[in-house]
């Protein structure tokens, strides 16, 4: 088991979150969507004519979920929704999000990508000036796009120049698609010094997580949970320094973790894991970086060595540079000082 440094800060656990696991599209709330589609003459399906989002499994989600992605026409769609996302979150603590964008879906519907990127871009940097909120852009490839669309996505976010891309991911069903066949894809954005994540062990098995890694050469995990089912496999990732991008209220509402309470992240803890709590589709699983920490506080019995652990790993495991990672950290110690200095 790898043991790291949980004390290496004193005070009290600041209240600072973090989202390293964050789909854009899955941030908009559906009063949002049906401003959009109401904006731009798109229909929205009969489901989403409610307060919530409605599916019934993970293959209802996804199709709900692309449904739901029509109705963003134009770049200030993008930039409006990532605007609204990092406002809300970072008015509740939040200091440093990832944003993952699958640039085909909006190529598809008018918006090139050069379009897209300005347009988060901007919404970055003004949610940073109005609210010193730190934010990155994850591009993503999605499996059920194919290889090819890959290889273009990451030629595409390798060659746009924007500090704003730091990362690079594969999402969609991980059932349905090996994630070996878009190595090309993944050589060209390692090539090019983006961090590198997949959608892995949500629903296969903890090998398939391991095989995933050494194809891809990631340094994260999205989801990964069903490593907990292997001690080996699990204990060789921790070894490794792989970090886990959990997202609980994701797990639990789509039934890859039957409970909060019995939820597989408890063992990657034990474990030595690296874990950072994130939201995956807040809008959909109506949840915020906040209300991930509070969940596993309560039903994960997270104890104060344990949250520093998080926030530090958070800190670690981020696709952003140094210089930020410097300032996130001493906002989380001068904000621990002050309520250790101020605790009855």
């Amino acid at each position: 088991m790898t043991t790291r440094n949980s004390e290496s800060r004193i005070g009290g656990v600041p209240p600072v979150y973090f989202d390293l696991h964050c789909h854009l599209r899955g941030t908009m709330k559906p009063d949002q969507a049906a401003a959009l589609a109401e904006k731009h003459g798109v229909p929205l399906p009969l489901r989403l004519e409610h307060e919530h989002y409605l599916f019934s499994n993970f293959e209802d989600f996804l199709s709900v979920y692309d449904q739901v992605g029509h109705v963003v026409r134009s770049a200030e769609d993008l930039k409006d929704i990532a605007f609204a996302y990092l406002e809300s979150v970072a008015r509740n603590g939040t200091i440093y999000v990832e944003l993952m964008l699958s640039p085909g879906h909006s190529i598809a519907n008018g918006i090139p990508f050069e379009s897209q990127i300005s347009a988060i871009s901007d919404a970055i940097e003004e949610a940073e000036e109005k609210f010193g909120i730190f934010s990155s852009i994850i591009v993503t490839c999605v499996r059920h796009r194919g290889p090819d669309e890959a290889v273009t996505v990451a030629e595409m976010a390798v060659s746009n120049g924007s500090s704003h891309i730091r990362g690079f991911g594969l999402t969609g069903n991980e059932r349905k698609f090996d994630a070996k066949d878009f190595k090309g894809a993944f050589l060209i954005a390692e090539y090019s010094g983006l961090g590198l994540t997949a959608h892995t062990g949500e629903w296969l098995d903890a090998e398939s997580v391991l095989r995933t890694v050494n194809a891809l050469n990631l340094s994260r995990v999205g989801h990964g949970i069903s490593v907990a089912h292997n001690s080996a496999v699990m204990s060789e990732l921790a070894d490794r320094l792989i970090g886990f991008e959990v997202c609980m209220s994701s797990n639990v509402l789509l039934g890859s973790a039957q409970s909060y309470e019995t939820h597989p992240v408890r063992k990657l803890i034990d474990a030595g894991c690296r874990v950072a709590f994130s939201t995956d589709d807040p809008a959909y699983f109506r949840t915020s970086p906040a209300r991930e920490i509070e969940m596993a506080k309560k039903h994960v019995r997270l104890s104060v060595s344990e949250q520093w652990l998080i926030i530090n790993d958070s800190i670690d495991l981020a696709f952003c540079d140094e210089t930020k990672k410097s300032k996130l950290r001493l906002y989380c110690d001068r904000f621990s000082k002050d309520l250790w200095a101020t605790a009855p």
